[in-house]
């Protein structure tokens, strides 16, 4: 595996018609690939150009609460809280 000379990123092979060419998966910096510089790119393979996740799928849109719902809550954790300090503590 080569290494890009200018940023350090990985270089890849890609395919320009007849021509092989090695580029920079960081900042795209190309150079012509030489045989021996393939051969160690033999086991990559393409992968799928789209990959549904369930994030993407399954995107919920959240709620905005108002101030009376927030300080429900507010009230409702702080008294739950007092209630389990009050048990320990007697």
């Amino acid at each position: 595996m080569k290494f890009c000379p200018k940023c350090g990123g990985v270089m890849l092979p890609r395919k320009n018609g007849e021509k092989r060419l090695l580029v920079c998966s960081s900042c795209g910096y190309t150079i012509e690939a030489k045989p021996e510089d393939l051969s160690r790119y033999k086991g990559v393979e393409k992968v799928k150009d789209h990959v549904l996740t369930t994030k993407t799928v399954n995107v919920v849109k959240k709620r905005q609460r108002d101030k009376e719902e927030i300080e429900q809550a507010r009230e409702e954790y702080y008294e739950l809280v007092l209630e389990q300090l009050g048990e320990y503590g007697e």
